[in-house]
């Protein structure tokens, strides 16, 4: 990463205060996300394709073979779980 330094007018670096105190952010991190947004929106640069991730359900369903019996697991769950 590399560091750049801005002259920014008193109105901005005071919002800028602000805004980085009301929500204990750093002005840092607000201005890296800000410009990011900027720049993205203007198409010269491409969004960040964050990685995809699933967590684990607190509780599973109790099957060990899901995914190889994924319809017959589908069906016995629906049917033993029909609403009115």
């Amino acid at each position: 990463m590399e560091q750049v330094t801005v002259e920014l007018p008193t109105s901005i670096i005071n919002a800028l205060t602000a805004y980085t105190q009301g929500e204990q952010v750093s002005s840092s991190d607000t201005i890296k996300v800000a410009l990011e947004s900027f720049l993205i929106a203007q198409g010269y640069l491409s969004p960040s394709q964050k990685p995809f991730h699933l967590s684990s359900a607190p509780q599973g369903s109790g099957y060990t073979d899901t995914s190889i019996n994924h319809d017959a697991t589908l069906a016995e769950f629906t049917l033993s779980h029909k609403h009115p």
